[in-house]
């Protein structure tokens, strides 16, 4: 059985010492006897007390003593060199007054069992020092844990530290003092209980709420609420009002109410678990695997970008979706379109995670291989918010794939991982780009950004693809503690090393994609019909090998068209996939010639052209000349109807016999005659209706031209 020198035991249910706290002193084999110290009794000189060693042991095997700690006080729980000079001198200058007996086991047996020691008496008188403030110094020695740092002086809680004082006829604290000799201060007010209950009341009243007023409206509102008697009376007497300061107000602020509770009353529950509570742990605490958790969220770029078609078109700011994987920080999918936060942006940069990433990029003119930006699977959650993806459209499209999670409303903390990838593309690309707002940080005055736009929707994408690839391959800190694959296998903490090596070892919660049921799924679904010409959709026309070997458009040409069912990638015009039959799959079918000028592009430049076909149309739905053509029109009919009066009492068979002739003399009465050049030198005179039967008439010479003088 071990009873180690100083250490403490608590002592119930004995006959041999009283209940309490006990430090064993020492073991005085000599004599069988241990020494004790009471650390219950908190007295200045406490005595310690022996006991038979036996009896002790006994004690201990009954568990009638056990082992204990004893708190030590907090000024001795400190470091060498953080203890002043001064201290130090008070220490040593203790511990040598005693450090003559505390190592004489005869004096502390005699002084423990004995009730007069005249032993500490004779030394004392030896060192010339009290003997009471000797007995103080050995009885802090003992409580304290028998060492030099146990008589360090007690210095911290001098002047009551953190004890109300109750001040009487005589105010606490610093009196005013005014800065030259002509000026007298006003008598310091002295805080009693009656004013810490106004105070209280006054800082619920106006202070502790969610939209509270400052402290200076505070102290204001006290001073009209309780105080407007002593000020009306000061005035009237000409004095200055004996009412607390503003300095004691905010003091007793502080010391009423703690910082926690003013904290938590003066802001709403969402905006102190987002702004201010404490951050101990971490959402990727519980997430370190891949594919645990994929995050997805949208932003406004801080960009305004123009149309593909002419400069002078901005377009505005695009929207950016991204989808980050929790544990590896990994951008896994993105999405760059003009539309606004919706299911119909979210499902393409769904789309985009689950499916290989070559193809995408190469459409924005980024040439890699998949091993570069390996991400093509669905997670094991998808964590959004209440926005575009509570609806049920994406529950039916997401649900059989993936399961969803909801984060709290204004709690963009809940998938900090995706806001800061958002931070990171705006600060590290788009703040670089000409148009940028600079995330709002716009000086009143300076230039509008719009007017700098440049960049088309298919270079800014472009850039953000780079900027993803280059987080992908940078190095990230806290990644180097969030698993220990990385260290095992030498690798650098990069998101594209956090995942590929977890999944060259098995470690993941990732799912395989299958294309078809992606695009089936999560593309936007549209209708397309089936023309002559080809696949029509929005303007543009496509085709396909199976279109082709079916001779479809030769039918449809025949037949008239029919609708088909499509799924479109919006960040492209170069193909589509149609479904040909309800019962197949979706069949990729590419843009054909006739509509070249849209290659390359996406599908908002379409919908921008139809736009620009439609604000043609409205800025002229007919033309001013046709205004008046139609009222001529009007007008000729008007006379024609009028002439043709007359015409009525004409039989419908007078009017229509003999048409030849009738044409034939309005020829001869409207027009020049034709005939022979010999009967023309005969007479000038109009001529007389020739017969023609039978004979050749020779088509009639023009009147000779007048040269002038210069030509001849």
């Amino acid at each position: 059985m071990e009873l180690p020198r100083n250490s403490v035991w608590i002592v119930n249910d004995s006959d041999l010492v009283e209940d309490g706290l006990y430090r064993l002193l020492d073991i005085m084999q000599d004599v069988e006897s241990v020494i004790l110290y009471s650390l219950s009794d908190t007295s200045t000189t406490v005595r310690p007390i022996a006991v038979s060693l036996e009896g002790f042991i006994e004690l201990v095997s009954s568990r009638k003593a056990k082992k204990a700690q004893y708190e030590l006080p907090t000024y001795l729980l400190v470091d060498e060199e953080n203890i002043s000079d001064e201290h130090i001198g008070r220490r040593d200058k203790n511990y040598d007054l005693i450090k003559g007996v505390i190592s004489d086991s005869t004096f502390i047996f005699d002084y423990a069992t004995k009730k007069r020691s005249p032993q500490l008496a004779e030394y004392a008188k030896k060192i010339n020092f009290d003997r009471k403030s000797l007995a103080r110094i050995l009885t802090l020695y003992w409580r304290n844990g028998q060492d030099k740092m146990a008589l360090l002086p007690a210095f911290s809680k001098s002047g009551g530290s953190g004890r109300d004082r109750t001040p009487t006829t005589k105010p606490l604290g610093a009196p005013k003092q005014p800065r030259t000799i002509a000026v007298d201060r006003a008598a310091k007010f002295i805080v009693n209980d009656d004013d810490k209950n106004k105070f209280k009341k006054a800082i619920k009243k106006y202070y502790l709420k969610e939209s509270g007023l400052t402290l200076a409206k505070t102290y204001d509102n006290l001073l009209k609420d309780s105080y407007s008697k002593e000020i009306k009376l000061a005035e009237a007497c000409g004095r200055p009002p004996l009412v607390p300061t503003k300095k004691q107000f905010s003091y007793w602020r502080t010391k009423l109410f703690n910082k926690d509770q003013i904290i938590k009353q003066r802001t709403s529950e969402n905006d102190y678990l987002r702004n201010k509570r404490g951050a101990l742990g971490s959402i990727t605490d519980r997430s370190y695997l891949p594919g645990t958790h994929f995050e997805i969220d949208a932003t406004v770029a801080d960009v305004h970008i123009v149309s593909e078609f002419g400069s002078q078109y901005v377009l505005g700011r695009p929207t950016i979706y991204i989808v980050a994987d929790r544990a590896s920080r990994m951008i896994v999918g993105m999405h760059v379109s003009l539309y606004h936060a919706s299911w119909r942006a979210a499902r393409q940069a769904l789309a985009n995670s689950f499916l290989p990433k070559s193809t995408y990029c190469k459409s924005f003119g980024v040439d890699i291989e998949n091993s570069e930006w390996p991400c093509a699977h669905i997670p094991k959650e998808l964590v959004c918010d209440n926005g575009e993806m509570i609806g049920v459209q994406p529950r039916k499209a997401l649900t059989p794939m993936t399961q969803l999670s909801f984060t709290p409303p204004y709690r963009p903390d809940c998938k900090g991982v995706v806001e800061k990838r958002f931070d990171i593309i705006n600060k590290e690309v788009l703040h670089e780009l000409l148009g940028t707002t600079r995330g709002g940080q716009v000086i009143r005055g300076s230039r509008d950004p719009r007017k700098d736009a440049i960049y088309t929707l298919k270079e800014v994408t472009a850039e953000i693809i780079k900027a993803v690839l280059e987080h992908n391959r940078s190095i990230l800190d806290d990644l180097a503690f969030s698993s220990p694959l990385l260290i095992e296998n030498d690798l650098s903490p990069t998101p594209l090393n956090y995942w590929k090596i977890h999944l060259k070892k098995h470690r993941h919660e990732l799912q395989s994609a299958n294309s078809d049921e992606v695009i089936a799924r999560l593309l936007p679904s549209v209708e397309v019909s089936m023309t002559r010409s080809g696949i029509y959709f929005n303007g543009m026309y496509y085709s396909c090998s199976e279109v082709e070997d079916l001779n479809l458009a030769s039918v449809a040409r025949s037949s008239g068209r029919w609708r088909l069912e499509a799924r479109i990638d919006e960040n492209t015009t170069n193909y589509i996939y149609v479904r040909l039959d309800k019962n197949r799959e979706f069949i990729r079918c590419n843009l054909l010639p006739r509509s070249r000028m849209l290659g390359d592009k996406s599908m908002y430049e379409s919908d921008f052209i139809q736009d620009w076909l439609d604000t043609k149309k409205e800025l002229t739905p007919i033309s001013t000349t046709s205004i008046d053509d139609h009222k001529n029109r009007q007008e000729v009919t008007r006379q024609a109807k009028h002439r043709s009066k007359n015409a009525d009492k004409v039989s419908f068979r007078d009017k229509t016999s003999n048409i030849r002739q009738r044409r034939q003399g309005e020829l001869e009465a409207t027009t020049n005659i034709i005939i022979p050049e010999s009967e023309a030198l005969i007479t000038n005179d109009v001529p007389t209706p020739v017969s023609t039967d039978n004979k050749v008439i020779p088509l009639p010479k023009g009147r000779k031209r007048r040269t002038s003088r210069g030509e001849l």
